[in-house]
C-alpha cells in the first residue's frame, strides 16, 4: 500500500450516487454549497461543459473528473438557460432529463462525504476544484465505459456498482494528480522529495508518537525549514495534520468495531486513555464514549457499561 493508497484509507469518506445527466444544449444546473467534509463529484462521461464558481470559469471534456473538495456552491453548463428539467428514478438511482435538442452531455454526479470531522478537515490538502483529465489514461477508460454503462442501465444493483467504482475514482484520480500541470498541495506534499519522505513515514505508521525534528531529519531538513515547508504544502502544521490522522482513525475504530476505548488510545499512540479522551474531546467537541453512543456502536467497554 503506498502514500496515496493510506491517505484515502485515513479520509473515512462514504460514497453517495446522486444524479447521472442525460442533457442537450442549452442547460444550466446550480448546486448550492453544502455542508463541511462533503466533496461533490461529477465525472463526465460523454460531451463538454463549463463549471463555474466564484467568476471562475472550467471548462470540462469527456473523462474529466471534477471534485469540489469543500462543497462550494457551483455552476454546470452549455449555453444561456435552456428547456425545464424532467428527473425520474429507477432501482434507486436518480437520471436527469431535458428537453433540448443541442450537444448532448452525459455526467455522473455523487458525493464523498467525510464520516468524521477530522477526516473532513483532511480535504484541505486538496484543491478546489480538483479537476482530473481521467479520459487521457488508457487503464482508466474502462472503469469510465462500466460506471456510464451501469448508471445507463439501471439493473437491479446498478446504485452498489456505480457507488464502489466511485471509490476507486476517488483513489485513482488522486493517484494521477501529480500529472496535472498546475501545482496544489497534494502535489507539493508528495513531488517534494523531501516532504515524500515525511509524508511516506506518516502514513505507514500514523500512530507513532513522531517529533518534527524527527520528522525534519527523515526529510534532510532543517527543523525551521521543514516545519515552514510543510506548513505551505499542507495548509496546516505537521502535528496537526498526524492528530487529525489519528483522531480520524480512532472515530472509524469507535463506530465500526469493539474494542474498548483504552485499546482504541493505545492502537492510535496515546500514552493513556485520558489523553486519548482529552485530544478527542478537543477534536470533536464530545467525549470517545458519547461519539460512539451517538454513532449507534453499542460496544461495552472492559468493564461492562456501555461505552
Amino acid at each position: 500500500m503506498d502514500s496515496i493508497d493510506r491517505f484515502v484509507a485515513l479520509l473515512d469518506v462514504e460514497t453517495s450516487i446522486e444524479l447521472y445527466c442525460h442533457l442537450h444544449a442549452p442547460f444550466r444546473l446550480h448546486h448550492e454549497a453544502d455542508a463541511y467534509g462533503t466533496a461533490w463529484f461529477h465525472l463526465l462521461l460523454d460531451g463538454h461543459c463549463t463549471m463555474s464558481h466564484a467568476g471562475k470559469h472550467y471548462p470540462l471534456r469527456a473523462g474529466d473528473f471534477c471534485l469540489w473538495t469543500s462543497g462550494s456552491a457551483h455552476t454546470i453548463n452549455i449555453g444561456a438557460e435552456g428547456s425545464a428539467f424532467v428527473e425520474d428514478r429507477e432501482n434507486g438511482l436518480r437520471h436527469l432529463r431535458n428537453g433540448g435538442d443541442g450537444e448532448p452531455l452525459r455526467m455522473l454526479c455523487g458525493a464523498y462525504t467525510a464520516r468524521n470531522r477530522a477526516a473532513a478537515g483532511l480535504w484541505r490538502i486538496l484543491p478546489e476544484p480538483l479537476i482530473v483529465p481521467l479520459g487521457d489514461v488508457p487503464q482508466l477508460q474502462a472503469l469510465c465505459a462500466l460506471i456510464h454503462e451501469e448508471a445507463r442501465a439501471r439493473h437491479e444493483g446498478s446504485i452498489g456498482i456505480v457507488r464502489a467504482l466511485s471509490e476507486v475514482l476517488l483513489l485513482l484520480a488522486l493517484r494521477h494528480t501529480g500529472s496535472l500541470p498546475q501545482q496544489h498541495r497534494l502535489t507539493v506534499l508528495f513531488a517534494d522529495t523531501g516532504l515524500a519522505r515525511a509524508l511516506a513515514h506518516i502514513l505507514a505508521a500514523p500512530f507513532t508518537p513522531y517529533t518534527t525534528a524527527g520528522l525534519a531529519e527523515a526529510a534532510c531538513m532543517s527543523r525551521a525549514t521543514f516545519a515552514r515547508k510543510f506548513q505551505a504544502a499542507a495548509g496546516c502544521g505537521v502535528q496537526t495534520f498526524i492528530r487529525m490522522l489519528k483522531m480520524s482513525a480512532a472515530a472509524k475504530l469507535l463506530r465500526d468495531s469493539n474494542l474498548a476505548v483504552a485499546r482504541i488510545a493505545e492502537e492510535t499512540g496515546y500514552q493513556s486513555e485520558a489523553a486519548f479522551n482529552n485530544a478527542f474531546k478537543a477534536q470533536f467537541g464530545i467525549t470517545p464514549a458519547r461519539f460512539r453512543r451517538q454513532e449507534g456502536n453499542p460496544a461495552r467497554d472492559n468493564s461492562g457499561r456501555n461505552a
